[in-house]
């Protein structure tokens, strides 16, 4: 079976970056963020419990080979790529192993890494899947990770890919500090959960960027593969704070961005409620009541229009408020 690589951790703490350095490896292929135990699977499971197994591989094939991911979530993807019945793994065998096959197959390479944050809550049903699975656990400081939150929805504009309107506006209002730093909250606490399993190797943000280097290396010889330093050579796709530029490389210097991009009050809030697990030191920001009440009064319209704009953006919208705050 292909090595499987799950990068996991809170969205924008650095999990498509790690996966596109993984997969600048010659024997390793990135995947796209697939959603599948999260969104794919759900929403492709009838009520007796069993998988639409062709539309589910259609739809892998339509986000991983055609980029479709937004058509495919959103319900308004047409003509799906054709399945075959060679395509389909044999009966009570995983798709997604399959699948995972295939790619390596065709490309000649040994191992798959996959980026979707939300696996971080479905360690389990991956196991079932993927035997032997290694994890990436990614780790960064929470008002880096909040600030990214906060500016997430500048991404649409920052680059040439097309985003929806409507999913620009569920991760503007998604975004609102306070509702992150709830959400946060039951991240942080499955997060430390997994970074105690003996398969799930933590990779810390800042040290990734400071020293890319090293920690890839280290990376790659825990797969057993050999370094290769075009790892290193990313680039700056999906940046919340930048326009896309084409740069190349680590840039530690963007370390600190989120100094600008949250109020003293939002800094002072992200300290006070994450202090333990801050990997840069505390500033000592004091609160402002203006932006308290702002955040205050902001919050309750944030959270009615985020739930409004991600309906339907989940295999059940249940499951995922359960997962992500209880």
């Amino acid at each position: 079976m292909t090595k499987a690589i799950f990068v996991i951790g809170p969205s924008r703490s650095g999990t498509s970056v790690l996966t596109q350095a993984m997969g600048r490896h010659p024997q390793v292929i990135a995947t796209e963020e697939l959603h599948f135990y999260n969104l794919l699977r759900p929403a492709a499971t009838r009520r007796d419990g069993t998988e639409d197994r062709e539309t589910l591989l259609a739809q892998l094939k339509a986000v991983q080979y055609e980029a479709r991911f937004f058509e495919v979530k959103n319900g308004t993807a047409a003509d799906l790529p054709v399945v075959t019945t060679e395509d389909l793994p044999k009966a009570g065998a995983p798709l997604l192993p399959a699948f995972f096959d295939r790619l390596a197959r065709d490309a000649g390479v040994e191992a798959i890494v996959e980026q979707t944050p939300m696996n971080l809550y479905y360690r389990d049903q991956i196991r079932a899947d993927f035997p032997a699975v290694v994890f990436f656990l990614m780790q960064r400081d929470p008002r880096a990770v909040i600030a990214s939150q906060k500016m997430r929805w500048k991404v649409g504009g920052h680059g040439a890919r097309h985003i929806p309107d409507r999913d620009i506006a569920r991760v503007r209002h998604a975004g609102h500090p306070v509702l992150q730093l709830l959400l946060l909250r039951k991240t942080l606490r499955a997060a430390a959960e997994a970074a105690q399993e003996t398969d799930v190797a933590t990779v810390v943000y800042e040290d990734l960027v400071r020293a890319p280097d090293n920690v890839l290396a280290n990376l790659a010889a825990h797969l057993g593969l050999t370094y290769d330093p075009a790892m290193a050579e990313v680039n700056d796709s999906g940046s919340s704070h930048a326009h896309e530029t084409g740069r190349s490389g680590f840039d530690p210097s963007r370390l600190e961005g989120w100094r600008k991009s949250l109020t003293p009050t939002e800094i002072w809030l992200t300290e006070r409620l994450y202090r333990d697990e801050l990997t840069m030191p505390a500033t000592g920001m004091k609160p402002r009541l203006g932006g308290l009440v702002k955040l205050a009064l902001g919050f309750p319209i944030a959270l009615a229009l985020a739930l409004y704009y991600s309906a339907g953006s989940y295999g059940s919208l249940l499951d995922a408020i359960r997962r992500r705050l209880f």
